[in-house]
């Protein structure tokens, strides 16, 4: 009985002790993780690292477009400040001139010239600091000159030395030019886009020829060797308006054919020098003024440019399929490459374009704005489109006009 009694007892023992062994194995395998506890972490993890992934591709773009832009505008400033120096200072007297036109260009070789860009030529005041430097320069390149048909004999540093002893020289009137040219014509994706040059010459240099003689530019409109310094490059538009004796443009500028429209040319003698016939921006202001004994100048200018970095162009879309002159609809390989901002304008070759709406690949556009003409594409076109820029001028003539 002790026996069996002890077996029995035993044997109750030992299933208690399986029994609480069992439990605790299967509170073990509850505490670890199962098949479908590690995808539900898997996928909470991946969800986390694709918000972290995209909260920092914001955080770049943000810096990406704020870098852009802070570089743009340190490169339009140079051109600005320059321009506005030269229109604030215009000669309103009997050696004053201004002729404001536009001019095509060839860009893509097919003997039709497609590109259009604006040429300004004035004539301004100048400080006897300024005409003193023009000397200067001018010997100094005489010198050089001079030292290059020796062979580089001479003694170079002696004639600079006395450059640099200039008298001290009195104000006079400058002409100066400003001139926009295509920035190649072997590369497709860059010769959209312009270079801007700029050329001083003091009016009574009898030298040099004059910047309005049409001897000085000829028919290739391109400058001249040493008549004129690179000022900046990556232009895609570069536009001027010029507020007229009767244009009202405080509620904005506008181009109507009426009295109160902005002007796209100027003839500050009313010689007839814009060509008409080149583009309808050449056409004379309504209402314009004739001028006798002195020269009309504008009460206001506008200047409108739109800059793009080579390093924008790698970030550009490009023309899925070939597009005719009457197509309203492009298709891209990326929609997302494209300006956000509503109406915002795209260049392809040398048509401007105005966004409508985009949806994915698919882009709505009005076609040929900004006085360009609707023409065919290839598929492959690249879509040109840059920083917005704006300021206005009032010249100093009419500097007690500020509301116009």
């Amino acid at each position: 009985m002790l026996q069996g009694g002890f077996f029995l007892r035993g044997r109750a023992e030992w299933g208690g002790c399986c029994e609480r062994a069992g439990m605790r194995g299967g509170d073990g395998a509850r505490a670890g993780l199962t098949l479908v506890e590690l995808v539900l972490a898997l996928g909470l993890l991946a969800l986390l690292m694709l918000a972290v992934v995209q909260l920092f591709d914001r955080a770049l773009g943000t810096w990406r477009t704020a870098e852009t832009r802070r570089s743009v505008m340190e490169q339009a400033a140079v051109l600005t400040e320059l321009l506005q120096r030269d229109l604030r200072g215009m000669e309103s007297g009997a050696r004053g001139d201004l002729l404001v036109e536009w001019v095509r260009f060839d860009t893509d070789g097919d003997g039709i010239k497609e590109s259009l860009w604006p040429r300004l030529r004035l004539v301004r005041q100048a400080s006897g600091a300024e005409i003193a430097r023009m000397k200067r320069d001018a010997r100094l390149a005489e010198a050089a000159r001079v030292a290059t048909l020796r062979g580089g004999r001479g003694e170079v540093g002696t004639l600079a030395g006395e450059v640099v002893q200039l008298e001290r020289a009195s104000p006079e009137q400058v002409e100066v030019v400003w001139m926009v040219v295509p920035a190649s014509r072997q590369d497709k994706d860059a010769r959209s886009e312009g270079l801007v040059w700029r050329g001083e010459r003091r009016v009574t240099d009898a030298e040099t020829v004059s910047f309005f003689d049409p001897r000085f530019i000829g028919a290739s409109n391109l400058p001249p060797g040493g008549a004129t310094e690179l000022v900046t490059g990556g232009v895609l538009w570069m536009n001027v308006l010029l507020a007229a004796q009767t244009s009202v443009v405080h509620d904005g500028w506008q181009l109507t054919k009426d009295l109160s429209g902005a002007a796209t040319s100027w003839d500050a003698w009313s010689r007839g020098r814009p060509d008409a016939g080149l583009h309808a921006w050449n056409e004379p202001q309504v209402g314009m003024p004739k001028a006798r004994t002195r020269p009309v100048l504008p009460r206001r200018v506008r200047i409108e440019l739109e800059f793009e970095r080579p390093i924008d162009r790698l970030r550009r879309t490009r023309l899925v399929d070939p597009v005719d002159n009457q197509a309203t609809v492009l298709r891209v390989d990326d929609g997302r490459a494209l300006p956000e901002a509503p109406g915002s304008f795209v260049l392809v070759d040398a048509e401007w374009m105005r966004i409508g709406t985009l949806d994915g690949r698919r882009v709505v556009v009005q076609r040929g704005a900004r006085g360009t003409t609707p023409v065919d594409h290839k598929a492959g076109a690249m879509l040109h489109w840059g920083l917005p820029m704006v300021s206005e001028t009032t010249v100093a003539t009419y500097r007690e006009d500020w509301d116009l």
